[in-house]
């Protein structure tokens, strides 16, 4: 029995969590060596996908991801930031074997520029087809005509993640139905969180991700502050009340989603 005992605890040490989804070369944060140093020895994450917003910061996640064994990175641009972009210069980041992905792309503000914003997001999925990597779908208010311009226009072939996926149970069947996946945030710990307990309880345990959206989107008890990676915790011990399953099972699952969704991650 001891023997038992001792081989359970073991197990659950060695499991570690995979934030799909942070931002750590942002200028809200002042000390990046100090972030990156905090999750280089954190033992806790096994590892993590800094998510670029335009091509500079495309450029330096990728140096950052070579030079750091735990860090991953996707290369893409935001819509909010799609102004003199050269969109084919993807195409050179993406020969390092540390980039898992193209984004974060997607709409964002309808209102404005809607045309060029659903152009770019057309012009990085068909690059990410060609170099078979999955998407990091940014949506805000604009699930709907995401899957729009998926039905009517180009789909991702190789897989697809709504990042802090804004719930909604129609949304969720079309990409459960497509095999996409949908991200947990920081704002499932939140008390106003019912639609998103809502899509937790329902989701397959296949199609979902666990991420911090680091240093945004602090979760509760550290709401009001910059957010860390490690803070992962507080979402996975959400999920698995949700779930009435152990924490160690959703950092198994979520670990597991992650490296079918992202092939390069090891």
């Amino acid at each position: 029995m001891l023997a038992y005992v001792i081989y359970v605890i073991t197990k659950e040490v060695d499991i570690m969590a995979i934030d799909s989804h942070m931002h750590i070369n942002t200028t809200i944060l002042q000390d990046i060596h100090g972030f990156i140093e905090d999750i280089n020895r954190n033992n806790s994450i096994k590892s993590v996908i800094n998510v670029s917003l335009n091509i500079e910061s495309s450029k330096e996640s990728v140096l950052i991801s070579e030079e750091n064994p735990k860090f991953y990175s996707s290369v893409g641009i935001h819509p909010l930031y799609i102004d003199s972009q050269d969109v084919n210069y993807l195409y050179k980041l993406a020969d390092s074997d540390k980039v898992v992905a193209i984004g974060e792309i997607g709409l964002d503000n309808l209102d404005s520029n809607f045309d060029e914003q659903k152009n770019y997001l057309i012009k990085q999925i068909i690059i990410a087809n060609e170099l078979h990597l999955p998407v990091i779908i940014h949506s805000n208010n604009s699930n709907k005509v995401v899957i729009e311009i998926f039905e009517n226009y180009v789909k991702p072939k190789y897989g697809c993640v709504f990042h802090c996926f804004q719930p909604d149970v129609d949304d969720l069947r079309y990409l459960v139905a497509s095999g996409y996946f949908v991200s947990f945030s920081g704002r499932i710990t939140y008390k106003n969180a019912k639609k998103s307990l809502e899509i937790a309880r329902i989701v397959p345990n296949s199609l979902f991700l666990v991420e911090t959206d680091s240093p945004y989107i602090s979760p509760e008890p550290y709401r009001s502050g910059i957010n860390k990676s490690s803070n992962i915790y507080f979402i996975i011990k959400r999920i698995a009340e949700i779930k009435e399953t152990s924490y160690g099972e959703i950092e198994r699952i979520t670990e597991q989603n992650a490296k079918r969704l992202f092939k390069k991650i090891k």
